[in-house]
């Protein structure tokens, strides 16, 4: 399978490639590599025959694509298959093969951050808050959750995707959501993001 990530050295594009990568498909990558930041991302990917970076959509012969973001500037027509992650509910897209995940409060390796939280729509999340507590999901969590939505399976329009922690006090399970439950204790995960940032934090 082919399957094309817009965004690609997006922090969270990124590990959507190297998920798809690990489990065998060929991934084209669309961005800008306009910083640092994402040359180091196409250094680490880069020389895997499997992934092509290409610097539009002209002549895509990929039937699933999964954007990082809200705009995405091509017919989705082009596309068995849309999955957007973006950070707000969206409105509704009138197009079936298209599905929008709103994903929940993220944190993982190469994101904004420092040694006391993350960076999240402009603001600072401190690791020991509450809110982080109770809402925020590992990045590789949300993609293994996310993932079965690439089949084409689903018909529903908009995913709203949860922490487990933030649902166990309502009495079902809201329509149209995924519920993601910590397989390892958030604190640990944490640990292990910042130990990543602190032996690369230079690349950060």
């Amino acid at each position: 399978m082919e399957v094309l990530v817009y965004n690609c050295f997006n922090w969270i594009g990124f590990h959507y490639v190297n998920f798809l990568l690990h489990k065998g498909m060929v991934v084209k990558g669309v961005d800008k590599v306009d910083s640092d930041k994402k040359e180091n991302f196409y250094m680490f990917v880069g020389r895997n025959s499997s992934f092509e970076l290409i610097d539009s959509l002209n002549n895509n012969e990929c039937n699933l694509a999964i954007v990082i973001g809200e705009h995405f500037p091509t017919d989705k027509q082009d596309f068995n298959r849309v999955v957007k992650i973006c950070n707000e509910p969206q409105g509704d897209d009138n197009n079936n093969s298209c599905v929008m995940v709103n994903a929940p409060l993220l944190f993982g390796e190469w994101m904004d951050m420092s040694e006391e939280g993350i960076l999240w729509k402009n603001r600072m999340i401190s690791f020991s808050s509450q809110e982080f507590l109770v809402n925020a999901v590992y990045i590789e969590d949300f993609i293994k959750a996310t993932y079965p939505l690439l089949d084409g399976t689903l018909t529903s329009e908009q995913i709203m995707v949860y922490s487990k922690k933030k649902t166990q006090g309502e009495a079902q399970k809201l329509e149209n959501s995924i519920s993601i439950r910590d397989n390892i204790p958030i604190e640990q995960n944490v640990r292990k993001v910042l130990e990543h940032y602190q032996r690369y934090k230079d690349l950060y």
